[in-house]
């Protein structure tokens, strides 16, 4: 039994409060920094005026840094920090509203005025050190040194030349965790009480739970928080950080599905036609056991700015082969994809080879846009309005090798049309109204008719009970 609906956690004052800590810590940072400048600037003669205004600018540092590290101890309760680490970035904090309060008074009272700027100077410095291990706890060790354009980087993902023998977690997954999910989730950052640094960790679950369920993506938070709405609190990696790949959040489901296994090779898992397109993209183009849906030749990399006018309607556009142009283009986020949107496929004529506009608005008028796509050998239009006149316009696509046309109002009239497509290899056709007796006009193609009987397992049955 599963329980997939649970209570809402209760909030508490203490935890609202503390959130406030990221916001309230860049007033003493900024305000403490003019105050520094104005002090070391006033020791000019001519600028001995400006000296006048650092006391009320220490004033509302001090008091700024004394709400920030209240407002940090409050959200350091909630823990998933490394204590170490917090406890260093908790007491240089203290250090830093304690001299910033100690300089208030010795300014009011005119105490020890040739130390001013030296404990002003140690307070920047405790101010900054401070500031680096708060950027540490939130984003990372590595958060500053990432982005270096110079010395030491992280190399490159590399390809991989024979998919089939690459371990599927050493080599696939583990990459895509330390890339984009560990700066969050290790020793050092436990957010929500998880590390994704190891399996054994990631076994273990964090504060709320195991987050992977082996052949059950769908209730695997591990999966399921990469594909919240993007304004959704939940969803991991959180908005503004870098987001996974949507071949990257694929192959996290096909290895779940798959039993999550730390040992198995490609070779030994199941793969769908989708998975191979991905698996296809980690290898050189020009390495073996190229896709049978993949062009031979290569095409130029694609414009950014065609690719975003896709993607600001929900599409994703991603590649499927290392140092080629190639790209598959995938609607499943963007159902109000319709006949018009279909033009701003155009651009990207020469390097779409996948297409899938599943449970999308377009219909027949679109079909005449996809027949003008020379390079593209997979299209998916499963529950789309395309009808015998639409088959009519894509038996223009001479290279097309794979169609799906599940659900859809097309029939053999329709399908006769594509008997000159001498490439096509696969067409679905469950739940239209093709008969089987057109079948025989398509002598060397494989038509998957669907409406397959499985046995119900009691291991299949999901009770629904809401948490009081």
């Amino acid at each position: 039994m599963i329980n997939l609906l649970q209570a809402a956690p209760q909030g508490s004052w203490s935890l609202f409060i503390g959130r406030f800590h990221p916001l309230l810590v860049h007033l003493p940072i900024g305000i403490l920094i003019v105050a520094f400048i104005l002090e070391w600037l006033s020791r000019n003669k001519r600028l001995a005026f400006l000296g006048s205004s650092v006391l009320p600018i220490l004033i509302f540092g001090a008091v700024s840094a004394i709400a920030a590290c209240i407002a940090g101890y409050l959200l350091s309760l909630s823990g998933g920090y490394e204590e170490s680490a917090l406890d260093l970035h908790m007491w240089m904090g203290i250090g830093v509203a304690v001299i910033a309060s100690a300089l208030c008074i010795l300014r009011r009272y005119s105490l020890f005025r040739k130390s001013w700027l030296w404990v002003s100077a140690a307070m920047i410095l405790m101010l900054s050190a401070a500031g680096h291990l708060g950027g540490n706890l939130t984003h990372g060790e590595d958060y500053l040194t990432a982005a270096m354009p110079f010395g030491s980087r992280k190399a490159p993902v590399a390809t991989i030349p024979n998919i089939e023998e690459a371990k599927v977690y050493d080599q696939l997954i583990k990459p895509i965790l330390e890339q984009k999910c560990v700066s969050c989730h290790n020793a050092g950052k436990l957010k929500g009480g998880l590390r994704l640094d190891s399996m054994v960790h990631i076994l273990k679950g964090g504060e709320n739970g195991p987050v992977l369920k082996e052949t059950m993506p769908e209730s695997s938070e591990l999966y399921k928080r990469l594909v919240l709405s993007d304004d959704d609190d939940k969803r991991m990696p959180p908005k503004g950080k870098p987001q996974l790949s949507p071949g990257q959040v694929e192959l996290l489901y096909w290895w779940i599905e798959q039993g999550a296994s730390t040992t198995a090779k490609v070779k030994d898992l199941r793969k769908s036609s989708r998975i191979e397109l991905v698996l296809e993209g980690l290898q050189p183009a020009s390495g073996p056991g190229n896709h049978p849906f993949m062009p031979k030749e290569e095409a130029r990399i694609a414009s950014a700015k065609d690719i975003d006018s896709l993607e600001m309607l929900g599409v994703k556009v991603m590649p499927v082969a290392a140092g080629n142009g190639f790209v598959m283009v995938n609607a499943i986020n963007a159902s109000g994809f319709n006949n018009k949107n279909a033009a701003l496929l155009l651009p990207l004529k020469s390097q779409i080879v996948w297409l899938k506009l599943s449970n999308t608005a377009v219909g027949d008028s679109a079909m005449k846009i996809l027949a003008q796509l020379p390079e593209l050998t997979r299209l998916s239009l499963e529950n789309t309005a395309i009808t015998d006149a639409g088959l009519l316009e894509l038996a223009k696509c001479k290279q097309l090798k794979y169609l799906n046309l599940v659900g859809t109002k097309v029939s053999d009239k329709g399908l006769l049309a594509l008997q000159k497509n001498k490439g096509l290899q696969e067409l679905f056709v469950y739940k239209t109204g093709v008969t089987a007796a057109v079948f025989k006009a398509f002598p060397d193609v494989r038509i998957d008719t669907g409406g397959y009987l499985v046995p119900v397992l009691e291991t299949d049955t999901m009770v629904f009970r809401k948490v009081k």
